[in-house]
């Protein structure tokens, strides 16, 4: 082994790396920009959950002793809790704010509840909790809080009792999904999210380097020599590229839904629809971005630029809702953004095409805009 020649060659990556700005630009700012991302978003304070309650407690008068209401308390300590920003309904609203998402979940307190807490001979109370339900872990929250703030309320009536012993009054909580049930866990809700991640990641990969190579090889040039014009060409690559993006985007649906088993309640062909289209969108952004690289080294570089930020911000970890009003516009660009949603109305809300349009159309807007970029980078560079 020679130790100089060992030098020589580690002498001569040094002064390619070193002569490529952008990577040497990436290998100090991408690493401050992901971190810094990150700070951001991992010292997020927990968001408020918008809670509706529907009061329609009468109370009931105690002689001696005043009116009791014990809806009411209930609802005053739902509303100084951390946890929720509470919302009066009247009943005819529960369903509508549900499926509109401006709540995740509704008490209802009947109007007999304050009698029928007095009337019973365990002084047993029942809590009715209305549920949106596709995100099962925000449900467990909202029933855990609901639960703990009805029993410290409850427990202060209870006779002898201070208030905060939660185990002075046992307390039913009668709980209601407006879509799925209780047997959806974590992984199902985040399933839809976690396939457009995955779709998008490797069909752009796939693209950039398959393009890369199309490039260096000469072929383009050779192409762009015959009577086709650039927009056929990246069309023709579009369509060849998409067969393979198509196969892993079966391959990994068919994997997650039949191997995982992983509970959904939508249509597979809307559901398989939508992620060909993002698919089409990552084989357009992959061509675009594969214009700017020399090697495949340079591709990679893209990741933490293109990828990375689109899996922090567009609803993979975090609602869209509860990003810092800073970084709030940012998914609004992002292709994966309008996939997430819709993927998610479609598999766990089990909702069809009128309600998805919106998304789609703009993936539809997404994929021409990158494909007509690309016609034009690859114009650009070979003039």
């Amino acid at each position: 082994m020679n130790s100089k020649r060992i030098i020589t060659l580690a002498r001569r990556v040094v002064r390619q790396i070193a002569h490529d700005r952008r990577t040497v630009a990436l290998v100090i700012l991408a690493p401050m920009l992901m971190l810094t991302l990150g700070a951001i978003l991992f010292r997020l304070e927990p968001a408020r959950i918008p809670l509706g309650v529907v009061n329609e407690d009468e109370g009931v008068s105690l002689p001696g002793a005043g009116a009791l209401a014990a809806g009411q308390r209930i609802v005053d300590a739902l509303t100084a809790s951390d946890a929720f920003t509470v919302t009066l309904l009247q009943g005819s609203e529960i369903e509508t704010r549900l499926r509109a998402g401006t709540v995740e979940g509704v008490v209802v307190l009947p109007r007999d509840f304050s009698a029928a807490l007095l009337r019973a001979p365990d002084r047993r109370a029942e809590i009715d909790l209305r549920l949106e339900g596709s995100n099962p872990t925000r449900s467990r929250q909202i029933t855990a809080r609901v639960t703990e703030a009805a029993m410290q309320t409850l427990a202060s009536l209870a006779a002898g009792s201070a208030p905060g012993q939660a185990t002075s009054l046992p307390i039913t909580v009668a709980t209601t999904y407006l879509y799925t049930n209780e047997s959806m866990d974590a992984f199902d809700f985040i399933a839809p999210m976690y396939i457009a991640f995955l779709s998008f990641f490797f069909v752009f990969l796939l693209t950039c380097v398959a393009f890369l190579r199309e490039r260096s090889q000469g072929t383009m040039e050779r192409l762009l020599a015959t009577p086709a014009t650039q927009l056929e060409i990246i069309l023709g690559y579009l369509g060849g590229l998409s067969l393979f993006a198509l196969i892993q985007v079966a391959a990994i649906m068919g994997f997650t839904i039949w191997v995982l088993k992983i509970h959904y309640l939508g249509n597979l062909t809307l559901l398989l629809l939508m992620i060909t289209l993002l698919a089409l969108v990552g084989v357009g952004m992959g061509i675009l971005a594969s214009t700017f690289a020399r090697n495949e080294f340079q591709v990679i570089q893209f990741i933490p630029i293109v990828i990375i930020p689109q899996g922090l911000l567009a609803g993979l970890i975090w609602p869209v809702a509860d990003l810092p009003p800073l970084l709030r516009p940012l998914p609004y660009i992002m292709p994966l953004t309008y996939a997430n949603n819709a993927l998610g109305d479609i598999m766990l809300r089990g909702l069809g095409m009128a309600a998805i349009w919106p998304d789609l159309l703009i993936l539809v807007l997404f994929a021409l805009v990158f494909t007509l970029l690309a016609a034009r980078a690859v114009r650009r560079e070979v003039a």
